[in-house]
């Protein structure tokens, strides 16, 4: 048995959302995700069932793919200039940078340059042994190095 997934994630290492963290975790998924929306966007979910899916289509890809309501309303908000940096935290700016691939693993270099934050910085906090909302290094780029 290898033990090499025990290695320290470096700036090389691509990271992603571990949604199955959530099902575990004592947060809640949605709740968080509503935070990542505009106040207007925010009345606009109160009314609706969060659950009900719809077609979405890529702007760029033209991809087609399935996505509930706050699914929907992340994928528009993030296509605002300030989705993503500015003064918020560290772990949500990189949670952001992550929706706004659509959960594509990146590394820590690609991160830091769309958050605009330094690489060290956040291979420090997300490169611990400590799971931030969900983020954790990409099975397998880890497999790949093995």
């Amino acid at each position: 048995m290898s033990l090499n997934f025990l290695s320290k994630p470096t700036v090389e290492t691509k990271f992603y959302i571990d949604y199955s963290w959530w099902e575990q975790s004592r947060d809640d998924l949605n709740v968080y995700l509503l935070t990542h929306l505009t106040q207007e966007q925010q009345q606009q979910l109160e009314a609706r069932d969060l659950r009900e899916v719809f077609d979405y289509v890529h702007p760029e890809s033209g991809e087609v793919f399935q996505l509930d309501a706050i699914g929907v309303a992340i994928r528009e908000a993030a296509r605002r200039d300030d989705f993503i940096g500015g003064k918020m935290a560290l772990i949500d700016s990189v949670f952001r940078a992550l929706l706004f691939k659509g959960n594509q693993p990146l590394s820590v270099r690609e991160l830091a340059a769309i958050t605009g934050r330094e690489a060290s910085t956040i291979l420090k906090t997300i490169g611990g042994l400590r799971v931030y909302r969900g983020i954790r290094p990409h099975r397998a780029a880890r497999r790949k190095a093995e």
